[in-house]
């Protein structure tokens, strides 16, 4: 078995390389939708790992440049890590503001800490790897994305094909302050309800019309009633509340399922016109895949479920994504990090649950994934996004170690 104070010594060494490349492609505006930026970032990344000897394929569309990077072994592990190059900054944002680090090692610049640390430190990772004559796995797949930010067909078709040709997998995106990680994420579904009503004149006509926009009320009502029941006091659940209370927030007090109504409309402009149609645009989100299955069929079965006579109710949409569940496979992918944590570094790790989705949902769809085991980073998708470079050997150690104890253990971990 390796010595983890060997990793530790190799992974410090790199230290300054890691500033150095760090600041190399922040400084490159590779934005959702920059053809050039991300191809220019995807090269940089891609011809390090040539040198490492691994198989680089560049894929592209009219948007950005994708990148696959392939590792050859001698074990039995196929493991996928994915990570992204592009940012939601404007191009001439790298120029405004560039690379900076101050005194406490805390780094600033568009996509600073969304992903581009993450990134760097994927590929030093492979680079310790490289140096310890490590090759106890069969594959190692790396994916870069260059539309992570805004999502296209073409990443979540690569997501697709490479998460069906491994056997685990590690979301290599923004990491939780305090050795947080991400072990669930809510899966998402889009619906319309639309509302056929009856016209006419609400003083003289009431009788013979269907308004479309109280039936809306109705549907919009059971809509609330599905949704797992919300806080008394909101207020009380900010950030800011949270932490005069001492409670660390890590999501768990994010809703079992939500449903959010967030376009409604009405082509009646009258207030005295009975309206004869309606509509509404829902987003569902929730953790698990029997409570979207769940949710799914009752919000079909809405039609069914009628109140103001003479109208009709058509319901369109479903499922988009599912969740990234933490199953039992995925609980001992998150056991061993928290060992790995403990033992190195007698820190122990933060779960965070997230209503957000990543590659993480699209991976969990085939194979159990881990999330959120890179830099630490804060305030990502601001002008002041920052990424916290003391983390960056102590969570490049971890993932070493955890590379080193997943591929070791794999035989065991992969039993039901």
């Amino acid at each position: 078995m390796i010595e983890s104070g060997k990793v530790k010594e190799i992974v410090a060494s790199y230290f300054p390389n890691f500033i150095r490349d760090l600041e190399k492609i922040t400084n490159i505006d590779s934005g959702n939708g920059d053809a050039e930026g991300t191809d220019a970032v995807a090269k940089i990344v891609g011809a390090k790992f040539e040198a490492l000897g691994a198989k680089v394929e560049y894929r592209k569309n009219s948007r950005a440049t994708h990148t696959i990077v392939r590792f050859q072994g001698t074990g039995s592990l196929r493991l996928l890590m994915i990570a992204h190059v592009d940012t939601v900054f404007e191009k001439g944002e790298a120029q405004r503001r560039p690379f900076r680090m101050d005194d406490n090692m805390m780094a600033y610049g568009p996509g600073v800490g969304d992903d581009k640390a993450t990134v760097v430190q994927t590929i030093y990772s492979m680079q310790v790897l490289k140096d310890l004559n490590f090759s106890n796995f069969k594959e190692i797949i790396l994916y870069y994305s260059g539309e992570e930010e805004g999502g296209s067909p073409t990443a979540e078709a690569i997501v697709a094909e490479l998460a069906q040709q491994v056997d685990m997998c590690i979301i290599m995106d923004t990491a939780r302050p305090n050795w947080g990680i991400v072990t669930k994420r809510k899966g998402s579904a889009n619906y319309e309800i639309q509302v056929e009503g009856i016209a006419g004149h609400h003083g003289n006509a009431s009788q013979t019309s269907a308004n479309a926009i109280m039936e809306l009320g109705n549907q919009i009502s059971l809509l609330y009633k599905m949704a797992s029941p919300l806080s008394d006091d909101p207020s009380q659940f900010t950030r800011e509340k949270l932490k005069e209370r001492g409670i660390q927030d890590h999501g768990q007090f994010t809703p079992e399922n939500t449903i959010n109504v967030g376009v409604i409309g009405s082509t009646n402009q009258k207030i005295n016109s009975i309206p004869k149609d309606a509509f509404a645009k829902i987003n569902v989100r929730c953790f698990s895949v029997a409570e979207q299955q769940r949710l799914d069929s009752e919000i079909k079965d809405l039609p069914n479920k009628t109140v103001v006579p003479g109208t009709k109710v058509i319901v369109t949409g479903g499922i988009k994504t599912g969740p990234m569940e933490k199953t039992q496979q995925a609980q001992k992918l998150v056991d061993i990090y928290r060992n790995v944590v403990k033992r190195e570094y007698n820190a122990d790790i933060v779960e965070w649950v997230s209503g957000g989705l990543t590659d993480g949902n699209r991976a969990a769809k085939y194979i159990p994934t881990i999330d959120a085991l890179g830099v630490e980073n804060y305030d990502e998708h601001t002008n002041h996004e920052s990424v916290d470079l003391k983390t960056a050997v102590p969570r490049t150690v971890a993932l070493v170690c955890f590379i080193l104890e997943v591929t070791a253990n794999w035989s065991t971990l992969s039993e039901e």
